[in-house]
């Protein structure tokens, strides 16, 4: 007999499923406070990573620390699992979760949300030994420290061994991959200032990408292509279109029309796998495994299961595609879902998305590009409009005030506060280097 307590159960701990909780608990906190509504999240993680700060933390402007906020801290009215979500059985609406322990735990849902999104894929032969990424949180770790360590050798080596270092290349042009490629050029030219041996030294950095056009998900937006192709351009980035990498070995990798590239460090950001949860198989996915929502984000053919962001294909009202796997898109998927929900309680009528979000990325300190409600900017203004918004949509304000502690530290101070801990957590000594990383473990650390 079901409960007469209506149970939600939320998969994942990222921006979806926050943004949810949030919009949700603030029309039902009555609800929610009384033990009427009950929402359970199911995260084998403790802390949301907002990933707004991937590029900001791997090069060391933020403290590991102020990229996590606590989910606990953030979703105060929630009950928390640290376990993933095994089995979604949505004929008996029950979802089987496995703690660490191996226990597994069956829980009843009047209402389910799929917050969940994707691994990094692992489609390149030799990525899991050669190559590096940054989307799971343990696979970020690596590169953070292998980025610095790499650069320290170099600083310490032979002329010949500190050009061939100081060669990286980065696959990938989509948004990920062009801020990446921008933001390591300039912090491998920030860490060079530490070794005068260096100085003369060019860092070599190329961005692969099997697309004619970099940010193939701006769409009508030349000015902000043209700006970023310019960006990378200054910083020394050269770019390679219509190619793909299909191997890569610890002396560089192979391209698709049979050419090699010499690199000590590779780090793609080219593939996504989506989860695919046990019960999950017949709802219906595009062609890159994410489950199609209607207009008010509920799962097709099931009106009581709710998602967006990585996991699900969200029609994107201005154009009808599928909108960009980004925070900002993330974040409106999981207010507008969190709102419907509490709609659907109340007998109130579902409104349909139709939030058109913004797009902005980071090209290095005070470079950026943007579009807010059709507008485009680019350069400084643009770079500002990021930071007021990503610190805005933190959900830990105290997280937040940390994080612009460390701006206001590099503003003030020209150093970066990030650094001293990726210092501290580097052990390999000067004379190596660590050229095979640890497969990517395929597991949902990189949606929650």
């Amino acid at each position: 007999m079901k409960n007469p307590v209506i149970q939600i159960v939320i998969l994942g701990g990222g921006h979806v499923a926050v943004n949810a909780y949030k919009s949700f608990a603030r029309r039902m906190s009555s609800e929610l406070s009384n033990g009427t509504v009950n929402i359970t999240v199911v995260c084998p993680e403790t802390d949301h990573t907002f990933h707004g700060w991937t590029n900001e933390t791997l090069t060391g402007i933020l403290q590991a620390e102020n990229q996590l906020s606590p989910l606990s801290e953030i979703m105060p009215l929630a009950t928390h699992l640290k376990a993933r979500a095994e089995i979604v059985d949505s004929a008996r609406q029950i979802v089987t979760v496995k703690y660490e322990s191996g226990l597994l735990q069956h829980l009843d849902y009047d209402h389910l949300l799929l917050a969940f999104g994707f691994f990094d894929s692992e489609n390149i032969d030799g990525l899991a030994d050669f190559g590096y990424q940054v989307k799971s949180r343990d696979a970020f770790y690596r590169t953070r420290i292998q980025i610095y360590n790499q650069v320290k050798v170099a600083g310490h080596s032979s002329e010949a061994k500190a050009r061939q270092l100081l060669n990286f290349i980065v696959a990938g042009g989509g948004f990920t991959g062009v801020e990446l490629a921008a933001n390591l050029a300039e912090y491998v030219g920030f860490l060079k200032k530490s070794y005068p041996s260096l100085d003369h030294i060019k860092a070599n950095i190329t961005l692969v990408d099997n697309e004619q056009q970099l940010l193939p998900a701006l769409h009508g937006s030349e000015k902000l292509r043209t700006y970023t192709e310019e960006v990378l351009k200054t910083q020394g980035v050269k770019v390679i279109p219509n190619s793909r990498i299909v191997r890569i070995n610890p002396e560089g990798v192979y391209l698709d029309d049979h050419s090699f590239l010499q690199s000590t460090m590779v780090i793609t950001a080219t593939g996504q796998t989506r989860i695919r949860l046990k019960g999950t198989e017949s709802m219906q996915r595009d062609i890159s495994g994410r489950i199609f929502t209607n207009e008010y984000l509920q799962i097709i053919g099931h009106d009581n299961i709710w998602g967006g962001g990585d996991a699900c294909h969200v029609n994107r009202t201005s154009t009808q595609d599928a909108c960009p796997s980004n925070a900002l898109w993330a974040i409106k998927h999981g207010t507008h879902a969190g709102k419907n929900l509490a709609r659907a309680l109340l007998g109130n009528r579902l409104k349909p998305f139709s939030n058109t979000s913004s797009e902005v990325a980071s090209l290095g300190i005070g470079k950026g590009i943007g579009k807010f409600f059709g507008m485009q900017f680019t350069g400084m203004s643009a770079w500002l409009l990021r930071l007021l918004i990503f610190h805005y949509f933190m959900p830990s304000k105290k997280v937040m005030f940390r994080a612009f502690s460390d701006w206001t530290y590099l503003l003030f101070s020209g150093q970066r506060k990030g650094i001293q801990e990726i210092q501290q957590a580097s052990h390999a000594p000067l004379n190596t280097i660590k050229t095979r990383s640890k497969p990517a473990e395929k597991i949902f650390t990189s949606i929650y």
